[in-house]
């Protein structure tokens, strides 16, 4: 299907005001000489990946994960209430710029590479993750603004320039399903496989290549096309276990581990420590004016930061809200059959009369022996959540004031000295891998081997299995899974996509929030897609536009 499509390109804003084609192209490549031998090549290639490191910081996270079910944070940013719209796109205008200027990048190196003369192998080596990489840019780009303008040709002159400027979007299927293809028969056979640790610098590779093959093939529902990349990566990976992929290695400070597929590296540079984005501020507890987390002293994690705005536990992720005036049993509490998390190690202390509720301390002797009231805690909470101490038992204030979780160890930096962080960022990782099969096998009616993806993921947990006879149908593993991506992948890059794939964005959101809430104020059934941002729409001469958005 996607070999017969015509093809153009839609130039970044940026390229279009203050500079001009060839300036561009020239900063990171120049054709003429450029491509005279490998390591001219990998250089051009590399320059992508700039553009990778770009696209994230803590307000692009905070789009894919705020606004969820399982977060929420007080903040005036747009992105974390849905106040967005086609004059005020918040981080669409960044994934926007950042994926148009990589897939030009990427096109660029793609067409250049293959009519060089370095050595073969090479050559198709470099033009193959080139390929993964362009996919990478278009799997954001869909994602986030559903059709975009799509084009897999290099920009040689304005002519080009003017022809592209004008096109109309692409659907997001046709992308998808033409990127398959490109990806199985342009790229994947020409990288080596290994795992994704294993790949030189850590680039992408044969594993990721994979991946976006599955998620395009997922996000088209066609669910027998992406079970053969799933399968092609479990013949790499293996099996899924502790023993393999140890638990404590989901942290994000440990970087490059073997369950890794894709990570957003931030490493040491030779003039001196840097420090990369932000995103761990989203998930760091209150930073108190002495210097305390939220009221714990833990210099271990963190000194002399200063303060901001943190993302906080729903009640649906984890929340521990005891009703006003009496200490309820957590078997008869609402919130508390709601949580995807529990039972938490978390307890009742002393009333507080200000407050008119028991307050929330965290039971350090449950989180020690993994039982509390007679059922196993899950091993994921204290990386997913930050409740407190984990050596003294002390109990973050938000926490002990209102049951609300942060964001926990698993994205917090040891040592940590600026508001800045140097963590990988772990885009993908094969618990997600194992997830999508899990799906792919449900929605094929293959119940059985469906829950044994899913144990396998709750083994790792130390959490009980579940059993066949009591998830009989779709509809109920369905439920079972969008429970368990929450739990394994909370709180990486995944839940916003996660529920705009799954057609229940909206409803989830507005499920579990406070109608007196700044999203209830702007959110919008649309919204589940990013507005293309008015400038890029005005540069194309209005061939672009944002016909849902027209309700508001």
């Amino acid at each position: 299907m996607g070999k017969n499509l015509k093809y153009g390109a839609f130039l970044l804003s940026v390229l279009l005001t203050g500079c001009s084609l060839k300036e561009d192209r020239e900063s990171f490549a120049d054709r003429n000489n450029s491509y005279q031998n490998t390591f001219q090549a990998e250089s051009v290639v590399k320059s992508c990946y700039a553009d990778v490191h770009a696209l994230f910081n803590s307000s692009s996270a905070m789009m894919m994960e705020v606004a969820s079910d399982l977060w929420y944070q007080n903040t005036s940013i747009v992105d974390a209430y849905s106040g967005i719209s086609p004059a005020r796109s918040g981080q669409g205008e960044r994934i926007w710029r950042y994926c148009y200027n990589g897939i030009m990048r990427a096109n660029e190196a793609i067409d250049c590479i293959l009519a060089s003369t370095i050595e073969e192998e090479a050559k198709m080596q470099l033009q193959a993750e080139s390929r993964v990489l362009r996919a990478f840019f278009y799997y954001y780009l869909t994602n986030t603004f559903n059709g975009v303008p799509f084009y897999k040709s290099m920009v040689k002159d304005m002519a080009d320039l003017e022809t592209i400027r004008a096109l109309p979007r692409t659907d997001a299927a046709i992308i998808r399903a033409d990127l398959y293809d490109d990806l199985r028969d342009n790229a994947l056979p020409y990288l080596p496989r290994q795992l994704a640790s294993e790949v030189k610098g850590n680039r992408a590779g044969y594993a990721l290549g994979l991946m976006l093959m599955a998620k395009f093939a997922m996000w088209n529902r066609d669910w027998d096309l992406a079970l053969e990349p799933l399968a092609a990566l479990e013949a790499l990976y293996g099996e899924f276990s502790e023993q393999r992929y140890p638990l404590s290695e989901t942290v994000w400070w440990k970087k490059n581990t073997a369950e890794s597929i894709f990570e957003v590296q931030h490493q040491w540079e030779a003039d001196g420590i840097k420090f990369y984005s932000s995103v761990c501020t989203n998930m760091y507890p209150v930073i108190s004016p002495d210097g305390s987390l939220d009221g714990v002293f833990m210099p271990e994690w963190g000194q002399q930061l200063s303060s901001h705005t943190c993302a906080r536990s729903t009640y649906h992720f984890a929340a521990f809200r005891p009703a006003n005036g009496e200490q309820p049993k957590e078997s008869g509490s609402a919130t508390y059959n709601q949580s995807l998390f529990r039972p938490l190690p978390l307890t009742y202390g002393e009333y507080n009369q200000s407050l008119g509720r028991y307050e929330v301390v965290l039971d350090l002797y449950a989180l020690e022996s993994g039982i509390i009231r007679g059922q196993k805690i899950d091993r994921r909470i204290p990386y997913v959540l930050g409740m407190g101490n984990l050596e003294t038992g002390e109990t973050f204030g938000n926490v002990k004031k209102y049951g609300y979780c942060y964001g926990g160890m698993k994205f917090w930096i040891p040592d940590r000295t600026a508001n800045y962080d140097s963590n990988n960022y772990k885009l993908f990782r094969y618990a997600d891998a194992i997830l999508m099969k899990a799906e792919c096998l449900c929605m094929t009616g293959e119940y059985e081997t469906s829950l044994q993806y899913i144990n396998a993921i709750r083994s790792r947990a130390g959490v009980e299995s579940f059993q066949t006879s009591a998830y009989p149908d779709e509809r109920a593993i369905m439920q079972v899974i969008r429970d368990e991506r929450a739990r394994e992948l909370g709180g990486e890059l995944h839940r916003r996509y996660d529920l705009v794939r799954w057609g229940i964005w909206y409803e989830e959101i507005t499920k579990y929030q406070s109608s007196s809430s700044a999203i209830m104020q702007y959110i919008r059934p649309w919204h589940q897609y990013y507005p293309i941002p008015d400038s890029e729409c005005a540069l194309s001469g209005y061939v672009l536009d944002n016909p849902e958005y027209l309700n508001e």
